[in-house]
């Protein structure tokens, strides 16, 4: 008779054992990146899905992602913040051998409000699509962002001339609450806003196809008001 009730006995021991260390051991996971201690992450961060491939921004070989950690102009204190040697990778959908665009400088800064994938920003110029990276979604300033081009089945980074016409830029910066505009074969960056300032600039890029470089324009200088009217008829 007592073994008819030892084995139930048994088996109900043996799950609750298994419950209560897969708790612990979630407890413990989560606790871990609550206290900011970074964790290996090597996931897509970021995708942009084309008709001829796909742009990925992924790691290379090591990245990590931790809390915030405290409120900032950058997020939240639960925000993610990833670090790692990143790179932009371009994927032909016609089964090709993948090419790396951009390796990004020194130890690329990220962060979200999760940890979903990205979808980047895109915009048409003419016969080209550009794809807008930021690796931070917000700031109280400006935005940094980087600019990938997809023509002709081909993928490539894209450079900006600098504000002061002297050399190519990497990146542009931009409004955090103004998004990027096409009008005709121009490209219209809205730049940053400090404190105090009176009026903000706004940059007309002329985008050329054959080197893959955008020349600008022209400046404008745009009170705040003007420009939150101008984007709020």
């Amino acid at each position: 008779m007592r073994v008819k009730w030892i084995w139930p006995l048994l088996l109900v021991l043996m799950v609750t054992v298994l419950t209560a260390c897969s708790h612990v051991a979630n407890s413990t996971a989560e606790t871990t990146i609550e206290s900011g201690a970074p964790n290996e992450d090597l996931s897509v961060r970021a995708v942009a899905a084309h008709e001829a491939g796909k742009l990925v921004i992924q790691p290379a070989s090591h990245a990590t992602v931790e809390q915030l950690g405290a409120p900032s102009c950058w997020g939240l204190e639960t925000d993610l913040r990833w670090t790692g040697d990143y790179e932009a990778v371009w994927e032909p959908i016609n089964g090709g051998e993948a090419s790396i665009l951009m390796t990004f400088p020194g130890q690329l800064e990220m962060i979200e409000p999760t940890d979903e994938t990205i979808d980047l920003q895109k915009v048409t110029i003419g016969d080209t699509d550009l794809f807008a990276y930021y690796p931070r979604y917000t700031d109280c300033h400006a935005l940094e962002a980087y600019l990938f081009g997809v023509k002709d089945g081909q993928a490539f980074p894209i450079k900006a001339e600098a504000w002061d016409g002297h050399g190519m830029m990497d990146t542009i910066t931009q409004h955090p609450h103004y998004p990027l505009q096409v009008t005709g074969n121009e490209l219209v960056v809205t730049g940053g806003q400090g404190a105090g300032q009176d009026f903000i600039n706004v940059y007309h890029y002329q985008y050329d196809s054959e080197q893959q470089v955008l020349k600008l324009n022209k400046t404008d200088q745009v009170s705040p008001e003007d420009l939150m009217q101008a984007n709020n008829p």
